[in-house]
């Protein structure tokens, strides 16, 4: 192979047959730790460095130290491996060359360096005032995103050539795909998680709505309608019996079930879907929602926001649900809808003055969560926002939901 063939990396002794390597790894090997593992002691050894470090940028932008080689005196007795984060190390975004490099996504070289994070001289073996060499080079994924950092260092005074880094740096890359797959593998399978437990609560919500329509189908609308037929037969009754005002009387009442009847038909469509929601907006919607509960004053302060329709529909049916809660469990007084947005962040709170109640861990528990919160919980969720809960008992409740990026 001519100079002009050889593939980057290939000028270091050793430089081609690593990168052969390491391809086989990065699609062969089922576990990243272990491709890592590999890659960290065959660039220390084609290097002819000390050790190699391998850090893992994450979603906030800090380096997370996954990988030591060789591995730390103390972990050599047992056979498990160290998870993430269990060296110790952590490297705020942009903090140190290590930083530096994520940063910039260049690789860099070292020669006299003295680290002051003494966690990371211990990792690399360093005496207190020792300086030591260090070859940094980001593990870039198309588009020039940093995901990782490969750090070898020397303890050995040396400049690592030209040639060392560009093999350094093709190793890097190699990696960068490896790291970027395993990322993306694991949030398919969040994102799988989450439409399973989606779907989990969207069938129970649904079950749990059709129970308590049914509920208030038969408490309201089925007691009405038998005791207008009651009246209607009385009336009948009264009629063939001549007795014109009793008939009148049996006819009005009739006629005041009909209206009670109608009165709760109308409050069970409502609860499926608000029409005001639909004609006049989410504020005019949450108002509309405040007016129609009996004996609990609510204010509601709303802004007119431009959400789109599924954002909109959400954040109604928490408020739907959050104020169901307060007139069943708070005992409260009043309560405040209030509907804002800050940037373009859209927040929803609702706040009684109730008994409240102490919002533990099992409050927000996937598993038996009280007060109708897993239901918002999830629905915030699916829109990529949060659901925070404020309580204390006999100081009331605040439900607040965050939704960012829709306005």
């Amino acid at each position: 192979m001519t100079e002009r063939q050889r593939p980057p990396g290939c000028s270091t002794p050793g430089g081609a047959e690593l990168l052969d390597r390491i391809r086989h790894w990065v699609t062969r090997e089922a576990e990243l730790p272990t491709v890592l593992d590999r890659v960290a002691a065959a660039l220390t050894d084609t290097l002819a460095a000390d050790g190699c470090l391998v850090f893992r940028v994450t979603d906030d932008g800090d380096l997370l130290l996954t990988t030591v080689h060789p591995t730390p005196q103390h972990h050599t007795q047992t056979t498990e491996r160290p998870g993430p984060g269990e060296h110790g190390l952590r490297i705020p975004r942009g903090f140190g060359v290590t930083g530096r490099v994520a940063a910039d996504a260049h690789p860099a070289v070292l020669v006299d360096d003295h680290p002051r994070n003494a966690r990371h001289r211990e990792l690399m073996g360093l005496q207190p005032g020792e300086p030591v060499s260090r070859l940094c080079a980001p593990a870039r994924i198309p588009g020039g995103t940093t995901v990782a950092v490969l750090a070898v260092f020397s303890r050995r005074r040396r400049a690592f050539t030209r040639a060392e880094v560009d093999t350094a740096q093709a190793v890097a890359d190699l990696v960068a795909l490896r790291v970027h797959l395993s990322a993306q593998a694991t949030a398919i399978d969040g994102y799988r998680d989450l439409r399973t437990t989606a779907v989990a609560t969207t069938v129970t919500m649904q079950e749990a709505e059709r129970r308590r329509i049914a509920g208030d189908l038969h408490d309201g609308v089925t007691q009405a309608l038998a005791s207008l037929s009651f009246r209607l037969s009385a009336a009948k009754a009264a009629v063939h019996a001549g007795d014109i005002d009793d008939a009148a009387r049996q006819v009005d009442a009739a006629r005041s079930l009909a209206d009670l009847a109608f009165g709760e038909t109308r409050s069970a469509i409502t609860g499926l879907r608000s029409p005001i929601l639909d004609d006049l907006g989410l504020a005019a919607g949450l108002a509309s929602l405040a007016r129609n509960v009996p004996n609990l004053p609510i204010q509601v302060d709303a802004q007119d926001l431009c959400l789109p329709e599924h954002v909109g529909t959400s954040l109604f049916r928490v408020a739907q649900e959050a104020v169901h809660n307060i007139v069943r469990h708070a005992h409260a007084s009043r309560a405040v809808i209030r509907l804002a947005k800050h940037g373009r962040t859209a927040m929803l709170t609702v706040t009684d003055d109730g008994r409240g109640f102490e919002p533990s861990g099992q409050a927000l528990r996937p598993d038996g969560t009280p007060h109708g919160l897993r239901g918002m919980a999830e629905r915030a969720r699916l829109l990529g926002g949060e659901l925070r809960v404020r309580s204390r008992p006999q100081e009331g409740t605040t439900i607040e939901v965050r939704i960012p990026d829709v306005l």
